[in-house]
């Protein structure tokens, strides 16, 4: 009798696999590589528990609350709606989201000096949850604030959005919470089903979708805004030139973006894994496909932008980028 494959055999295994499945899917292209690369990605999340997506990507440095990217997307789509007028409340709660990153990034640098071990050994002593704990502290401080500036009666701006690769809500319950979502008619769509799961049971109500950023489930021009965060490094070349024009064809407005992984070199780093890719992207080529169908660029690199406006040069991430595209 044969042995039990060991896992790292199995792993072995599933990264040949998954090779020639990306070179055949290469190869015949259309359809059959949509196909094959949807089927890839679901496989990356297939054993995943609800319950830990559910907490995925809305803790540590990536808590909307105080993630730079997603409180420039979310202050975008206010401008959208009341242009100018909240722009001081914008400046407070940026100011304070940065303070926040700073002493968590002093925390994450003390720590492991104060305890003698790698950072990894402090978080899986539970001393960075306890240390973060206390810096957030006053989680939501801008809730209150957001819900009752945006809370302008029945005849008020409304835009309509649509979100790809929505996770669990992961953005979206805080649209909820910070007084966006009554004035914003919402789509999420995410490949994973746990994912979009999660996000019915939380609001039952709101339009979310099993869908493919490659093929999205909606007619052209259907909404105002397309919004993305942390998408197209996790795909292959074909797949993520496909999700921008798609992005670009569902909305009649622009698009918000942020990213992950970018820099500004001239061409991409392309990084397959098992079941997905970690991309470094280059700025330009993302800005060339874009250039397709929209003409206004703004493009955000974060880390600097907080060390000019805020003295603040060690963001947790230094090839962040956010773009806002009008057609």
């Amino acid at each position: 009798m044969a042995k039990p494959r060991t896992k790292t055999e199995i792993n072995r295994r599933r990264e040949r696999n998954s090779r020639i499945a990306r070179r055949v899917g290469s190869l015949i292209g259309g359809p059959v590589e949509r196909r094959i690369e949807r089927r890839l990605l679901q496989q990356a999340w297939v054993n995943a528990k609800p319950e830990m997506l559910q907490e995925y990507l809305v803790s540590s440095y990536q808590n909307p609350v105080i993630n730079v990217q997603s409180i420039l997307a979310r202050h975008e789509l206010i401008r959208e709606l009341d242009g100018e007028k909240h722009d001081a409340l914008m400046e407070e709660e940026l100011t304070w989201a940065v303070e926040k990153n700073r002493a968590l990034r002093r925390q994450q640098h003390d720590l492991p000096r104060e305890h003698g071990v790698d950072f990894k050994t402090i978080k899986k002593s539970g001393k960075w949850q306890q240390a973060y704990d206390e810096v957030l502290g006053d989680e939501q401080p801008y809730a209150e604030a957001w819900t009752k500036a945006l809370d302008a009666g029945p005849d008020a701006t409304r835009i309509s959005v649509i979100e790809a690769a929505c996770g669990s809500a992961n953005d979206y319950r805080f649209f909820d919470s910070y007084g966006m979502a009554k004035r914003v008619d919402y789509t999420g769509i995410d490949i994973t089903e746990a994912n979009i799961g999660n996000c019915r049971k939380m609001f039952p109500g709101v339009d979310f979708r099993v869908g493919d950023a490659q093929n999205l489930p909606v007619e052209d021009n259907s909404y105002d805004w397309a919004v993305a965060h942390d998408l197209l490094e996790h795909l292959s070349p074909s797949a993520f030139n496909r999700a921008i024009d798609e992005l670009c064809r569902v909305s009649r407005r622009g698009v918000v973006i942020s990213f992950f992984l970018m820099k500004d070199d001239p061409e991409h780093v392309i990084t397959p894994r098992r079941y997905y890719h970690v991309n470094t992207l280059s700025r330009a080529r993302i800005e060339e496909r874009f250039a397709r169908s929209c003409s206004q660029f703004e493009w955000i690199e974060v880390r600097p932008m907080l060390a000019e406006r805020y003295g603040f040069d060690d963001y947790y991430n230094s090839r962040a980028w956010t773009m806002i595209a009008r057609h």
